[in-house]
This record gives structure tokens, C-alpha cells and sequence, in this order.
């Protein structure tokens, strides 16, 4: 987590830390002179450190509870198909820290890199081609009011209905779902 944390920082914020001191290019070119007048590293190992404890620590945000039209589109979410990227709960691993070793997280993700389709695809990280991403956890969906990587998707909906590559199937079937059935997948959706 320590890694991610810090690639994080530069990569999605712009903050450089002595593990990653510099800030390579914007868009893939050279950051300008004098854009950035801050000395590097921007924070120090110290408050790096304390970033990360907080993280490691941070409690999942709890779902809210379900009523039956919920509850249904649970099955139906399962029956589809979203539930083989969005896996609905993962097992943390060994942890010197028994409060985090073994636990149960309903996170609704794989954590795997997935083909979106080229319609998505439009950044590259590490080995991953421009049109695969990590499987975005669900957890914590309701409190968002922007959905994937870039924000495009104003609902949950259309989040949906951007998913193309290996996820296009399962985003078919949703849409060949009635109003009913596509209602209580929202609703299920919208207490994560």
C-alpha cells in the first residue's frame, strides 16, 4: 500500500515524496520551468509516513441497508455478469496488524486490470494498454457525484453504459433488462 500511496501522490496530485521526487511530464511532456517553483521533495518522509498510516487505517464505508427492490437487484447485478470483475467482497491478507489481518472487505472489485474498450482508453500506465483499468471498487459508490476515471459519466447509469471492451456483454444485458429490473440495479447500486 506504502507504494501505491506514494506513486499516488505525484501520479494523481502532483506532490513529489523521497521515494518518488520528481514530477516526470504532464500529459507526457516535460513540466515546463518555473510552473513548478516548490523545492524538491514537496513532503517529507515524516508526513508521507502519516499519509499512509491514515490510509492503511481508513474503515471502508459501510453499505447502506437493503429493501427487497435492493436486495433484487443484487441478484440480478450477480446474474449478469457485473459481479465477475465486480467481485462483491475480497479477504485482506497476513497483516502484522491483527485489525487488518483476514478481514472481509465488500470492496466490489477484482483489483485486475480489464479491456473498457478503446472509447475509454486514453491514459497508460505501467504495463497496462490505454484501454484497460483496474476494476474500480464499488464501495462507497453513493457518495460519488462523478463516475469513471475521468469523471465523464455524470451517473451511475451512464457508467454503465460506458463500459465497451471485455465488459460490453454484461453492459448489454443490463440494457436489455426492463425498467424494473434496471431500477432495482440502480437501486441496489445506490447503497453501496
Amino acid at each position: 500500500m506504502t507504494e501505491f500511496n506514494l506513486g499516488a501522490f505525484v501520479i494523481e496530485i502532483g506532490i513529489t515524496n523521497p521515494t518518488v521526487p520528481t514530477e516526470e511530464s504532464i500529459g507526457g511532456k516535460p513540466i515546463p520551468a518555473g510552473v513548478d517553483p516548490v523545492p524538491e521533495p514537496e513532503i517529507t518522509q515524516e508526513e508521507a509516513n502519516l499519509v499512509d498510516d491514515f490510509v492503511h487505517f481508513l474503515a471502508p464505508p459501510r453499505a447502506l441497508p437493503l429493501d427487497g427492490e435492493g436486495q433484487r437487484g443484487r441478484l440480478i447485478f450477480g446474474t449478469i455478469g457485473c459481479a465477475r470483475c465486480h467481485t462483491p467482497s475480497l479477504t485482506t491478507g497476513n497483516n502484522p496488524v491483527a485489525a487488518l489481518r483476514f478481514k472481509q472487505v465488500a470492496a466490489y472489485t477484482d483489483l485486475l486490470l480489464h479491456d473498457m474498450g478503446p472509447e475509454r482508453g486514453d491514459i497508460c500506465l505501467g504495463l497496462a494498454s490505454p484501454s484497460e483499468f483496474r476494476t474500480e471498487p464499488l464501495m462507497g459508490l453513493r457518495l460519488e457525484t462523478k463516475f469513471m476515471h475521468d469523471g465523464a459519466a455524470k451517473s451511475i447509469e451512464q457508467a454503465i453504459q460506458f463500459h465497451g471492451g471485455e465488459a460490453a456483454a454484461i453492459r448489454q444485458r443490463f440494457e436489455r433488462l426492463t425498467p424494473q429490473e434496471r431500477a432495482a440495479v440502480l437501486r441496489f447500486l445506490g447503497s453501496l
